[in-house]
């Protein structure tokens, strides 16, 4: 289960600012002790909040920001990138997964739009088919009348 960035700043500052034990805290809040030791774990000595944002999950991206992620990352080398993911709360998985979607998306548009060019084309054959055999007959009647 993810947690709010903003749950998880207010209880690591109530931990640093409370008597009460880590314990007692995770109690009270509802969260497992192993959790808020992660927390604090990750909060760093100079006071800055270094904690992974989970309130925007991997489905919730947009495809604008899955194909700016894609571009981001495309030239990374594997360590940036997995560091990179980490910091938007994201796994290589993901950005793998969009890849492939991208990929199959690209991929079945170029293929609709030939099964539309192919419709296309049959409409304007069987429209030329049309005209053939019209101006066939008109050739056949004035053959016959000279």
């Amino acid at each position: 289960m993810g947690y709010p960035l903003s749950m998880k700043e207010a209880v690591v500052k109530k931990v640093l600012m409370s008597n009460k034990t880590h314990y007692e805290i995770a109690k009270e809040v509802g969260i497992a002790r192993s959790t808020l030791t992660y927390w604090l774990k990750q909060y760093t000595k100079d006071g800055e909040m270094n904690l992974i944002n989970v309130e925007k999950s991997p489905k919730d991206w947009s495809g604008e920001e899955r194909f700016n992620a894609l571009l981001t990352t495309a030239s990374m080398s594997e360590t940036n990138r997995v560091s990179w993911c980490r910091k938007e709360g994201l796994f290589t998985h993901h950005l793998d997964q969009w890849k492939k979607d991208a990929i199959f998306l690209l991929t079945q548009k170029e293929s609709s739009l030939k099964s539309n060019d192919l419709k296309e084309l049959k409409r304007e054959i069987i429209s030329l088919k049309k005209e053939l055999s019209r101006k066939d007959q008109a050739l056949a009647e004035t053959a016959a009348r000279l």
